[in-house]
């Protein structure tokens, strides 16, 4: 990453907030299995910090098979309780089973809308309208998905608009 760039100030506490921020947050993202692993992201990241979550997303994604959906979406009590000792993820037992349960959901709105980006597009995403989505979201069985979850992770996944600081060098894009 280059260090004479002006970035958000989020950005600047680490290289992965670096690489984070000026590739991925806010660029679209179509594949099924990234829009998945963004919102789970997103559902740990509830109370703790980005940063942490970023520094443990190796982690996840080895334990979730990059998540894959289908692969998330079959794994059972006894595995989830053996990541649970694993000190490279953010072990809370209510996440990691959302994070299975979250998986089903998805397969089933992919299987329903041919993707998620498809699905989650067709949501009343805009920022304005997040309670309705929340609520939605809830009622078709998503677990941990809040106002905040879901206004980063559509921003995350392109969807909505990023808000970077007016001398951020992706300001406007």
């Amino acid at each position: 990453m280059s260090s004479d760039k002006i970035r958000c100030n989020w950005a600047n506490g680490s290289e992965n907030m670096k690489i984070y921020h000026d590739t991925e947050y806010g660029f679209p993202v179509e594949d099924n299995n990234e829009i998945f692993e963004r919102l789970m992201l997103e559902a740990y990241q509830a109370g703790l910090s980005w940063q942490l979550v970023l520094n443990k997303r190796e982690g996840f994604n080895k334990v979730f098979f990059n998540f894959d959906l289908k692969k998330v979406a079959s794994l059972d009590e006894d595995y989830l309780e053996s990541i649970r000792q694993n000190p490279d993820i953010i072990r809370n037992k209510l996440k990691l089973k959302a994070t299975v349960h979250n998986a089903k959901i998805c397969l089933d709105k992919i299987e329903e809308f041919g993707s998620l980006l498809n699905y989650f597009a067709q949501l009343p995403h805009k920022p304005d309208k997040l309670k309705e989505c929340v609520k939605i979201m809830k009622k078709q069985g998503f677990k941990f998905i809040g106002n905040l979850v879901l206004e980063e992770f559509f921003m995350s996944i392109g969807l909505n608009k990023v808000k970077h600081s007016k001398d951020c060098f992706l300001y406007d894009k």
